[in-house]
This record gives C-alpha cells, sequence and structure tokens, in this order.
C-alpha cells in the first residue's frame, strides 16, 4: 500500500518535471521572440541574455505593419487560408470516406503512397508541383495557391478522417442502404454528422498548415508580390534595416501573425480536443 502510493507519487514528479522541461522549451523562444519585438536593434544585437529592454520600442509594431503592408497581406492569408481549409475538409472527407467503405483497384497503392508523401517535406513536392502549376497556368494567383495547397495537404486529412470513418460501426451504412439511401445520401446525411469532430480537428489543422506556408506563396507570387501572404512580407521585414538585419521588426512582424492562429485556437479548441480525443477511443 505504502511502496504503492510512494511509487504513484514519484511517477506524479517525474511526469510534472518532464512537462515542465517540455514547457520551457517550448515557451521560451516564445518569450524571447516576444521580448526581442520591443527592442532596437542595437539592444537585440548586444543585449546578451537579457529578455526584455529598459524601454519598449512600440515603433517596432508600427513599422512592421507598414513595411510589411499588413492590411493587403492579412488579407490574402486569411482568403488563402480560409479556401484552403474549405477545400480540404470537402475533399479529403470525401477521400476517407471512399477509402474506409469501398474497396477499389489501387486502394492500397493509393493508402501506401499518402503514407510514404507523409513522410517528404514541402520542399521535396513543392518543385513538381510549382511546374504543373505552371503548366496549368495557376501560378501568380490565388486559386493556383489554393489548388496547390489542398493538394499537398490530401495525404494526411485523408488518412486521419478514414482512420476516423474505420471506427464506425459499417452497419449503420448497411440500414441505411436497407432503407434505400444512396452512398451520397449516407455520405452526407449520417456519415458527415457522426465525424464532425474529426472534421473540426482537420479545420483547425490545415488552416494552421496553410497560414504558416512560406515556401509555396513564396514561389507562387515572386511575379506577383501583391498576392504576397503574410508569411511571405514578415519574412521581408529582416531586408527593412540600414545596413543590417532588422531582426526586431521582423519578430514584431511575426508576434502579429500569429495571432490570428492563436485566436482561432482559443475558440475552437475544444472541437480540436474533442476530434482528437475521439478518434483515440471511438472503437
Amino acid at each position: 500500500m505504502i511502496e504503492s502510493r510512494a511509487k504513484r507519487i514519484v511517477s506524479k514528479i517525474l511526469i510534472y518535471f518532464i512537462l515542465t522541461i517540455v514547457i520551457i522549451f517550448i515557451g521560451f523562444p516564445l518569450v524571447y521572440a516576444f521580448g526581442g519585438s520591443f527592442k532596437t536593434i542595437n539592444e537585440f544585437l548586444v543585449g546578451g541574455t537579457k529578455i526584455f529592454p529598459d524601454v519598449f520600442q512600440w515603433k517596432n509594431y508600427t513599422n512592421a505593419w507598414k513595411h510589411a503592408n499588413f492590411a493587403r497581406y492579412t488579407l490574402n492569408s486569411i482568403s488563402f487560408s480560409l479556401f484552403s481549409v474549405i477545400g480540404t475538409v470537402i475533399t479529403t472527407s470525401m477521400t476517407g470516406y471512399v477509402m474506409s467503405r469501398f474497396n477499389f483497384p489501387g486502394k492500397k497503392a493509393l493508402t501506401f503512397t499518402f503514407i510514404v508523401m507523409l513522410f517528404l517535406i514541402g520542399a521535396v513536392t513543392l518543385y513538381p508541383i510549382f511546374l504543373l502549376c505552371n503548366k496549368m497556368r495557376l501560378l501568380n494567383s490565388i486559386w493556383g495557391m489554393v489548388i496547390a495547397e489542398v493538394a499537398t495537404l490530401q495525404p494526411f486529412y485523408s488518412i486521419l478522417i478514414m482512420g476516423y470513418c474505420d471506427g464506425i460501426p459499417r452497419q449503420i451504412d448497411e440500414s441505411a442502404r436497407i432503407d434505400g439511401a444512396s452512398t451520397f445520401h449516407i455520405y452526407t446525411r449520417i456519415i458527415l454528422p457522426i465525424i464532425k469532430p474529426i472534421l473540426a480537428t482537420a479545420a483547425i489543422l490545415s488552416f494552421r498548415d496553410s497560414w504558416n506556408n512560406y515556401m509555396m506563396p513564396l514561389a507562387f507570387t515572386i511575379a506577383q508580390p501583391k498576392l504576397r501572404t503574410l508569411t511571405v512580407g514578415v519574412v521581408l521585414l529582416k531586408d527593412q534595416g540600414d545596413g543590417v538585419a532588422a531582426w526586431n521588426t521582423m519578430l514584431a512582424g511575426t508576434i502579429m501573425s500569429i495571432l490570428p492562429i492563436l485566436i482561432v485556437y482559443l475558440f475552437f479548441n475544444r472541437y480540436f480536443i474533442e476530434g482528437i480525443t475521439q478518434g483515440a477511443i471511438k472503437e
């Protein structure tokens, strides 16, 4: 009794210790970036380990807003991210459902291809996607970026939704077919309401992926700077310094650019957690 209690106490201490280390590793870069966004460039370069400045330079944020064309680029990022989320959720929900419920020629090959693509970083697939979109005349447009983004997000979210659908009893589909329901009717009226939690998770994660995407918007908007997303604009802020990289201004822009992601997560984290937990315990 006493021994088991001691083991529980030791395990809790170990867990809290590990969590504390993880929080420090995750939180310190954010705190350092936040403090650095208020420094002068001299303080940032020679300030040592000091996190916050003596005098907060709020002008870094106004400079970032002005030089990064925040209003325009934010609108571009919102359009790009929202349309990518809509396209991703619609297509991957269909793909995941079909891969879960039906056997068709090439199913194993498709599943294997999706799994392999999960291990490929975006830079590997960017060039072939760029060439394909160039031949299809989709470059230098928001819609071209959206189509390319939806295509690159297919493997992960299709497999995620397929796994969730695998946990739904097939008897539900069979009962609906006996009552005369078509496949499309089963998908729209029965399956979609059941998989709402995982769709919410897919929407939140795909919004994050699209908002944070840097390489694709950069490559697709070389000839059309006005179509740049906020991520591209923020990175270019470091070139606004007089002879040195304006890291402080770029950090200010970075802090502002992560606010939409933070707001989305704060409002929808309940659905995100629900989708993850239900997917884990679903039989």
